[in-house]
């Protein structure tokens, strides 16, 4: 059984055109709540990102690959905060009905695959706060066959967490 690092590296490589460097040769920073931290580089510089996986996920029973959200900075391409989540599934391409609610606060997301992301680019950093500030964040999301999911986190330690990208990666 692969291990978590190796399913989010598998999983960012194919999302992720450019991390496949860092991805695949990450490095724990620490682990902080229901979050860890990790490190890698590529020819374009460092790139961190923090994840989780969710505590729960419904419906029970469904079949998916490994689920996790995450939060990367690419110190290489100037990006930080790119929020998504990797959900295991292929996601309904017409209707998505995705979205990620952190206590009360409903931000939509756009899906590729089995990856949602924020549907405004430019509230990723309002995000992250948002993590940072609130105690659960629940992602919804339809899956092909039509099937509604809703993955419900921890944000227990997202922020010493974050803190930990935020220093490895400045």
């Amino acid at each position: 059984m692969k291990t978590l690092p190796a399913i989010l590296a598998a999983a960012l490589v194919a999302s992720l055109a450019p991390l496949p460097a860092a991805a695949q040769q990450a490095t724990e920073l620490g682990s902080f709540g229901a979050w860890t931290a990790w490190k890698g580089a590529d020819a374009d510089g460092a790139t961190c990102y923090i994840s989780a996986t969710p505590r729960s996920s419904q419906p029970s029973g469904v079949n998916r690959d490994p689920i996790s959200f995450i939060v990367i900075h690419r110190q290489g391409g100037g990006t930080r905060n790119e929020v998504q989540s990797i959900l295991g599934y292929p996601v309904n391409a017409t209707d998505p009905k995705a979205s990620a609610d952190i206590d009360g606060n409903s931000y939509g997301m756009v899906a590729d695959g089995s990856v949602v992301w924020l549907a405004d680019a430019s509230a990723e950093s309002g995000f992250v706060e948002a993590m940072k500030a609130g105690s659960t964040m629940v992602v919804r999301a339809t899956s092909q066959r039509g099937t509604d999911t809703v993955d419900t986190y921890s944000l227990s330690g997202a922020t010493k967490a974050m803190e930990a990208i935020d220093t490895a990666c400045s």
